[in-house]
């Protein structure tokens, strides 16, 4: 069911309307599953992700080699794990479960538009769109990743959250305990999931309204909070200095140094937020446009801030959710736009609510027009070139990434013996003759 078919417009055009979303939506859902008929993808987080899954098939538990711990969750291991135990652990089956959980989180989206931006029901439409258009979701729904998996739970978590938020205390409550068993899950499909610890705390609250009548009685008491403020955030400091993903980056930091390190990431988030915007990875464009696309991308995230400030007197679940997420990633040392996925359609949503408070709505109008049709046909040509992808053949090993698994594939798919001076890489073997029919 698409996002649309929840609401029956009264107008004639709405009708229109709603007849050409669930048109496009259905059509956009065949080209999706259209993917299903891709030879396995390997990436290199995906490789550490199969290798887990392969590992505890065989009982040796969630481990690399069957001894070596991944500082990766093992969450989505665990669904393919699931999958194996039916008998479809195999590259088909995971991209149907990634177009499933695409297909959910597209849908819990637009109703977290409706209820947290106000949104009319087209707007939130579009937005769910231009979500499952973006290059980020052709891309990612082809590879076993979590990305694309958290996305389809966390989402409706969110949607629950902001549900509970507005309940009364008892009905509340009733609702945030039945949404804890899948916050532990969210945990462990992807680690960045306990940003919703905040949310949930505030939606246990009950958000604003309640937040507004017990201000001026912790106002007296106000450096005692600070000073338990001070505490828990040394704690979450020491927790951090102790976990994988800081000893992980440690190194980069310390080679980049503070000023290094800051210019890099600002380089890096800039140029994420700019191809989330252009619906275009920078690697398919030329060189002499990575300016622009960070001009952009920065011009994106200001915009971003002027929505937010515009709804700080509506703070809510997901707004939380979205400010400790993006702080998360603003520090994260390395360029990966993927890991911007899980808010891609609230990201646009707060986009559009500074682009409401900047230019005025007779130029917004037309100007939202053309961006949506321009935005739509990339996305369309992305899929068109994925979908070539997936039927490609004996093609498929020159056609497919960055050519690093190329001599793999021709090997486990065509049986050709590498050339001289390429590299067969031996977990990519094993695993598209483990996970890929064709190369069994």
């Amino acid at each position: 069911m698409s996002p649309v078919s929840a609401e029956i417009p009264a107008t004639q055009a709405g009708r229109i309307t709603h007849r050409l979303a669930v048109a496009a939506f259905a059509l956009i859902a065949l080209a999706y599953l259209a993917q299903c008929a891709t030879p396995l993808r390997l990436v290199n987080d995906g490789v550490d992700y199969l290798l887990q899954a392969s590992s505890a098939l065989d009982g040796h538990g969630f481990l690399l080699h069957g001894s070596v711990r991944s500082m990766r969750p093992a969450g989505y291991p665990a669904m393919i794990v699931v999958l194996g135990k039916l008998g479809l652990a195999t590259s088909w089956a995971f991209v149907a479960l990634n177009c499933l959980a695409l297909g959910i989180g597209c849908w819990a989206s637009y109703y977290i538009l409706r209820r947290s931006f106000e949104f009319s029901s087209t707007t939130a439409s579009v937005i769910c769109l231009l979500t499952s258009l973006s290059f980020l979701m052709v891309r990612n729904v082809t590879y076993t990743l979590s990305d694309i998996p958290y996305f389809g739970l966390s989402t409706p978590c969110l949607w629950m959250l902001l549900e509970a938020e507005a309940e009364l205390v008892s009905r509340r409550w009733k609702r945030l305990l039945a949404i804890l068993p899948f916050m532990v899950i969210n945990v462990e499909v992807r680690t960045i999931a306990i940003v919703m610890i905040p949310a949930f705390l505030w939606a246990a609250m009950g958000g604003m309204p309640v937040a507004k009548r017990i201000y001026p009685r912790l106002l007296p008491h106000r450096y005692l909070l600070l000073a338990a403020f001070v505490l828990v955030v040394a704690a979450s400091g020491d927790l951090l200095i102790h976990s994988r993903y800081w000893q992980f980056n440690l190194p980069t930091f310390l080679r980049r140094g503070i000023v290094r390190s800051v210019a890099s990431n600002l380089s890096d988030h800039t140029s994420e937020w700019g191809e989330m915007i252009i619906n275009a990875p920078l690697s398919r464009l030329p060189a002499v446009l990575t300016w622009p696309v960070r001009i952009l991308g920065a011009t994106a995230i200001i915009t971003s801030i002027v929505g937010i400030w515009k709804k700080r007197d509506r703070v809510d679940s997901l707004l939380l959710y979205l400010l400790c997420g993006a702080a998360i990633v603003f520090v994260y040392p390395w360029f990966d736009t993927r890991l911007w996925l899980p808010f891609f359609p609230f990201l646009m949503g707060y986009v559009l609510l500074g682009l409401r408070q900047i230019v005025p709505s007779w130029a917004l109008r037309p100007a939202i027009l053309v961006y949506t049709c321009c935005f739509c046909a990339l996305g369309i040509a992305a899929l068109v070139f994925s979908t070539r992808l997936s039927f490609a053949g004996s093609r498929f090993p020159d056609l497919f990434g960055d050519g690093h698994f190329r001599a793999t594939y021709r090997l486990a798919l065509l049986k050709e013996q590498p050339a001289t001076g390429e590299r067969v890489d031996p977990d990519g073997l094993y695993l598209l003759r483990r996970f890929e029919p064709r190369a069994r």
